[in-house]
């Protein structure tokens, strides 16, 4: 928001440099980002355009014989298009210093000699307009420095939490000013002279068929104006704001935007059928053409203006095509409502359309004193400005008046929550100065009426936090620091939570925290089987769904990191994903991915880094939940991986039940997300495993006595597992101290669907020395059990 200081005087009187009203602003809580001073360099004057000629050498040039009050006239050449004869310029004389490497020096355009300059208000700083020189009021007196007219000045911009709506003007930041220095506040309410014998009633009705939505709508009828362009001061203190001035009623509707805070919309009343206002809600979806002459998609919730033929205009949010101010324009009449901020930022949202009004509209403004000011002021302005004629009588629909709220505030709380003492008249009088009604009720309390422009003030702790802004809170001495004794045990979860993260980033893992809000196309390509959960209002149509998957994110990243030429990327991300099931519940997991892609690790001066497989991530995964004391998972081969798994899919089982999948992505969802290299991923619902407790470590000494080591290589069927095997044999004897496979081999001795897998097993005795004859009714147990469970023989 960015405020002009000449502006803010008129409804307080402040003078203080603006670096000083910028810190007590930012100390009340309404942080400025930068302070743009204006000042018309010494040497610009008021000057008068004599006579024009074409330049002989240039077609686009112009020599001009100026007069600036210094007696004889000066030779200028200039290049702007609306130069002519009898115009009020901004003339620069020589030695004038623009900019610090801009001086205006004589010199020689195409041959001819220019002793000076005509400034455009661009390069004056007075606003944005660079499409000419700036044409001055005839008032202006010839040979005058041109800052008589155009005094010093600043814009001060300032960055407006969503919260504070009522400071998104210079009223509302005059308030603030006001209370903060004690400075009374002033009412510059225009009042128009109304034309008794033309009454509004007898012109225009307004029907609101959802007062919900519109709980107020004001208008006023303003005829036979003049469309022209608005005074230089108007378009002046617009530029500076920030808008571009257009007309002189476009410019006043936008003029009290600034000032007031409220959004208004000037129709052509000519151009409204029926003579009738309706306010309601679209019923049907429909088409509707917007003043910037774009057909928009509207549903049954849109609220809507319209005449008593067709929609005119976008409730709160913009006008409609075929009613707006035109060149032609004679009769106007001028909206002024309150529209219920919700709706408003629902169709703003939805349909991509944000407007100066739509922003106000959906933080709130003022219902109250603020309609009425702003559209007195706006038909006085457009009866002064375009020598309108103002009907008699205003449109007020209020059918039920908005409640202030009545809030109460206790004195001891004050003193409490900010730390030092404060009486009752202290907070009396702070409150007050913003406006909020106070009133006694006994010694510790007082019940405070808060005014209805102040939409973020709804509890005790709001009043709080008004009275400390106001106090400063740089005003209030450090406490000394107090030790608070806290239990340094965190509940198991998170404790489990840590252990998690801690094992993962010892596995060299990159920690990374992304969106749980996913696109609709990422989820259709990675979990096109499951229901999402959809937002109602999303903020953006990229992100308008819980996601489904951690896969989507994480692959995102991936690609990120890929095309920058960062390889070896190996992440873990611990989140939440979201699913809607068939009875409408909505399911929330805990859920681990981990992404591996390029090579293991780094190469070794001696050693080359050997690129990842799915043993690589089947590795992460067993010794993290070694790292943390919980049972490995069990793997067993997944047929129904796909769409985000290839072929190489394992399921991971934890407690007997399946927690999740791992394997190698597939070709389809790299090429969705535009990766080339082998990646591996897993994803686990930790869901039941963060329940888990942690087991106490108990010590066990070194091994007393030596282990005996036997090889078997097996041959069974294709679709028996290592991990089956390897469990069944580590069962068969508490001997057992390990059992790693160690070769596979497939081939034509063997047979079709047949292989082989060699295993290595240490047995040993805590109690004695083992013997041959010990391991050897061991060895004759794990051969008959193979036989015996899965038809595997020894290989010969």
């Amino acid at each position: 928001m960015k405020i002009v200081y000449s502006w803010l005087k008129d409804f307080v009187d402040i003078n203080i440099p603006a670096e000083e009203l910028a810190d007590a602003l930012t100390g009340a809580g309404l942080e400025v980002a930068s302070i743009e001073k204006f000042r018309i360099p010494d040497g610009v004057k008021v000057a008068k355009v004599l006579a024009t000629e074409k330049h002989h050498n240039a077609d686009k040039l112009t020599v001009c014989k100026v007069d600036a009050g210094s007696g004889e006239p000066l030779q200028i050449v200039c290049g702007a298009p609306n130069v002519r004869p009898g115009l009020i310029v901004s003339l620069a004389t020589e030695g004038t210093v623009i900019a610090p490497d801009f001086i205006i020096k004589k010199s020689k355009l195409r041959g001819v000699e220019s002793f000076g300059m005509l400034c455009s208000a661009k390069e004056l700083g007075i606003s944005e307009d660079n499409s000419g020189i700036m044409e001055n009021p005839e008032s202006f007196e010839i040979g005058k420095d041109l800052s008589l007219y155009y005094p010093e000045d600043a814009v001060i911009e300032i960055e407006i939490t969503p919260d504070r709506g009522d400071c998104l003007s210079i009223l509302g930041v005059a308030r603030e000013v006001s209370a903060r220095f004690g400075l009374p506040l002033k009412d510059i309410t225009k009042k128009p002279v109304e034309n008794a014998q033309d009454k509004i009633d007898n012109a225009i009705s307004v029907t609101v068929t959802d007062s919900t939505a519109n709980p107020r709508y004001m208008g006023r009828l303003v005829r036979n104006v003049t469309i022209a362009e608005s005074p230089e001061w108007m378009k002046n203190r617009l530029g500076a704001a920030g808008l571009r001035p257009i007309n002189n009623i476009v410019d006043i509707t936008n003029y009290i935007l600034i000032q007031y805070g409220q959004p208004m919309h000037a129709f052509d009343y000519d151009t409204i059928a029926d003579k009738k206002i309706i306010v309601k809600r679209a019923g049907t979806s429909q088409k509707f053409s917007t003043l910037d002459n774009v057909e928009r998609d509207l549903i049954a919730d849109d609220l809507l203006i319209c005449d008593g033929k067709r929609p005119v205009a976008l409730a709160g949010v913009m006008g409609g095509a075929g009613s707006e101010i035109s060149d032609t324009t004679t009769n106007v009449f001028l909206e002024c409502a309150f529209f219920d901020p919700v709706t408003v930022r629902k169709t703003s949202k939805r349909l991509g359309l944000s407007t100066d009004s739509s922003y106000r509209f959906e933080r709130g403004v003022d219902p109250d004193t603020g309609l009425v000011a702003a559209l007195e002021t706006a038909a006085a302005l457009m009866q002064e400005l375009g020598g309108g004629q103002v009907a008699s009588g205003i449109i007020d629909n209020y059918p039920v008046k908005l409640e202030k709220r009545v809030i109460t505030v206790r004195p001891s709380k004050v003193s409490r929550v900010l730390g030092i003492p404060f009486s009752m008249d202290q907070i009396e009088l702070s409150l007050s100065s913003l406006g909020i009604i106070c009133a006694r009720v006994n010694a510790d309390t007082l019940k405070c009426t808060v005014p209805l422009f102040r939409h973020d003030i709804t509890i005790e702790e709001d009043l709080i936090e008004e009275v400390g802004r106001l106090y400063g809170y740089d005003n209030i001495p450090p406490a000394e620091s107090s030790v608070v004794s806290l239990s340094t045990a965190l509940p198991m979860r998170e404790r489990l939570t840590d252990l998690v993260r801690g094992a993962l980033a010892h596995n060299g893992l990159n920690e990374i925290i992304t969106n749980s809000l996913a696109h609709e196309k990422r989820r259709i390509v990675l979990t096109p089987n499951k229901t999402p959960v959809k937002l109602l209002n999303p903020l953006n149509p990229d992100m308008a769904e819980m996601r489904t998957t951690l896969a989507g994110s994480m692959l995102e990243i991936l690609a990120y990191n890929l095309n920058r030429k960062n390889a070896n990327n190996h992440f873990f991300e611990l989140g939440k994903t979201f699913e809607r099931m068939s009875d409408m519940s909505i399911v929330e997991r805990d859920v681990l991915g981990i992404i591996i892609e390029g090579a293991t690790w780094g190469n070794a001066w001696n050693n080359k880094a050997q690129p990842a497989d799915f043993f690589t991530l089947k590795g992460i995964l067993d010794t993290f939940t070694l790292h943390i004391g919980l049972d490995p998972f069990t793997y067993a081969k997944h047929n129904n991986g796909k769409p985000i798994f290839g072929s190489e899919c394992a399921s991971l089982v934890y407690g007997n039940i399946m927690n999740g999948l791992c394997g190698q992505v597939s070709s389809e969802v790299k090429k969705f997300f535009d990766i080339k290299s082998n990646v591996y991923y897993a994803e686990i619902d930790v869901t039941e495993l963060l329940k888990s407790s942690i087991p106490l470590p108990k010590y066990k000494p070194l091994p007393k006595f030596p282990a005996l080591e036997r090889d078997f290589c097996f041959v069974m069927t294709d679709d028996i597992s290592a991990s089956s095997i390897n469990g069944e044999i580590s069962r068969i004897s508490p001997l057992i101290e390990n059992v790693h496979p160690f070769d596979l081999y497939r081939g034509e001795k063997l047979g079709a669907g047949k292989k082989s897998i060699a295993f290595s097993v240490k047995i040993r005795s805590a109690e004695k020395t083992l013997t041959d004859k010990d391991a050897e009714s061991i060895c004759t147990s794990i051969v008959d059990t193979m036989k015996t469970r899965y038809n595997a023989v020894l290989r010969t």
